[in-house]
């Protein structure tokens, strides 16, 4: 699996991303290329060609990802399939038209318009039928090889048999000769790290996971660099569960694996963009909400008594306080009797226009001052009460380092994982962190502003 700007992607989404896109820009390049043969449907309209096929390009890609095309864990039936991708082509060509009209250098003209409409739906609609088939075919997943059959093994066989069709693991290998022939979550328990060469000879893997906590004397080494040798991609399993899973396993995790993987950098220039970035785009949110800030607050004050902005503490990079502003959402005295408690599902502290607030994510828009500020980014880890740090860091192993980094108002974790409510879930959202900590860049940044983008859209995981 390659990585991007650190950021893990898979090949198959490569593919798909790279043919969708050919496909789109060809035929809006060859639709506007037809009036030179003369055929009088085919006006290009005005301005140069090369634009309006790439404009039409970005918009098809940003589309298709909104309708949960480019989510390979999810398998659509044909009929499903179709229709997501019709939506889906209606939506870009739509755009497009608009587009088209308020800036006349963008507009296709109407035979342009169907031709490249017609011919990249259809092509597009086939290409996903030829993946579907491909996926499902035995001969085209990658055979993994499990050395170990302890928890690390048990949890890597789960996340391949629960969402990565595109695995199939031929079973494992263990240290014990009476655990030979029985079954580890489905996946066969092979023979002993004596019998890996043998084994890897039948079984032919295309990727040996080292699933081992306990190393000492236990490798069968020469067999593992005999796998290497043969071309056999020999990977430790935290680093393999990471591209897997897109977050980091900490409950099982060796501390060295951290201090010596290949991440946790930050590059000043990096900082200096991303800051650049949230101060451009701050500014910008600020501008273009100024309208709506006197009618929200009108409809706060008249749904309830209180003042309009809440004001809560809340820690920064490197555990620093600061006080974080949203829209208030709750009853001023929500928390009087509780103390400090999570939100739960249909919170009966939240108001009525607070409920609305909170599923648009309008509450949200007064934290842009604090991104202004430099007290928060755009994206990071979400700020946390004083009084869950607290609390946290006792139960979760390196909870306290995610204050490493800037906090922000959307996150790799708010995008992958939904709002937590417990332990349990500050731990599954921080395993997120740390993946974003680890490899923090300006590709995974605008990753997760475009997710963010289709959460907003689609109102999940608020409470």
């Amino acid at each position: 699996m390659p990585r991007i700007f650190r950021h893990y992607v898979s090949y198959h989404l490569l593919a798909l991303l790279g043919m969708e896109a050919w496909i789109v820009f060809a035929s809006a390049f060859a639709g506007l290329q037809l009036d030179r043969l003369g055929l009088e449907p085919f006006d290009p309209g005005p301005g140069p060609i090369l634009p309006k096929a790439l404009v039409l390009t970005v918009l098809a890609l940003i589309l298709l990802h909104f309708c949960q095309l480019y989510d390979l864990r999810r398998v659509y039936g044909r009929r499903e399939l179709f229709l997501r991708l019709f939506l889906a082509f209606a939506g870009i060509y739509l755009l497009m038209a608009a587009l088209g009209y308020s800036t006349p250098a963008l507009r296709l003209g109407r035979g342009a318009f169907a031709f490249s409409f017609v011919l990249s739906f259809i092509a597009v609609f086939c290409i996903r039928l030829a993946y579907e088939h491909l996926l499902q075919s035995a001969r085209n997943r990658r055979r993994l090889l499990l050395l170990g059959s302890g928890r690390p093994a048990q949890i890597i066989a789960d996340a391949v048999n629960g969402s990565h069709p595109q695995y199939e693991v031929v079973g494992c290998v263990d240290g014990r000769p009476d655990l030979a022939e029985n079954q580890l979550n489905g996946v066969r328990i092979l023979g002993t790290m004596g019998d890996l060469g043998t084994i890897s000879r039948t079984t032919r893997p295309d990727i040996l996971v080292v699933a081992v906590t306990e190393r000492r004397q236990s490798l069968p080494v020469p067999a593992i660099l005999d796998c290497k040798l043969k071309g056999i991609d020999v990977e430790d399993w935290p680093d393999f569960y990471e591209k897997l899973t897109g977050k980091i396993l900490l409950t099982d995790l060796r501390p060295s694996w951290l201090i010596f993987s290949d991440g946790f950098r930050r590059r000043g220039a990096t900082l200096a963009v991303k800051r650049a970035i949230d101060l451009g785009l701050g500014i910008a949110g600020l501008t273009v909400a100024l309208p709506l800030l006197p009618l929200i607050a009108l409809l706060i004050k008249l749904d309830s008594r209180g003042p309009v902005f809440y004001r809560q503490e809340r820690l920064g990079e490197g555990g620093q306080p600061f006080w974080l502003v949203k829209f208030r959402s709750m009853r001023p005295d929500a928390e009087e009797r509780s103390g400090p408690i999570w939100a739960g599902e249909r919170d009966p502290r939240v108001t009525r226009v607070g409920r609305f607030l909170r599923h648009s994510r309008l509450d949200e828009l007064p934290q842009l001052i604090n991104v202004v500020r430099g007290q928060m980014s755009l994206i990071g880890p979400r700020p946390e009460r004083p009084a869950f740090v607290s609390q946290l860091q006792e139960k979760i192993p390196f909870y306290i380092h995610r204050l490493a980094v800037k906090p922000g108002i959307t996150g790799w974790a708010q995008v992958k994982y939904h709002y937590g409510a417990s332990v349990e879930d500050a731990l599954e959202k921080l395993q997120y962190d740390f993946y974003y900590i680890k490899n923090l860049s300006i590709f995974l940044d605008l990753l997760i502003l475009l997710q963010t983008l289709q959460v907003v859209i689609f109102a999940r995981g608020s409470r």
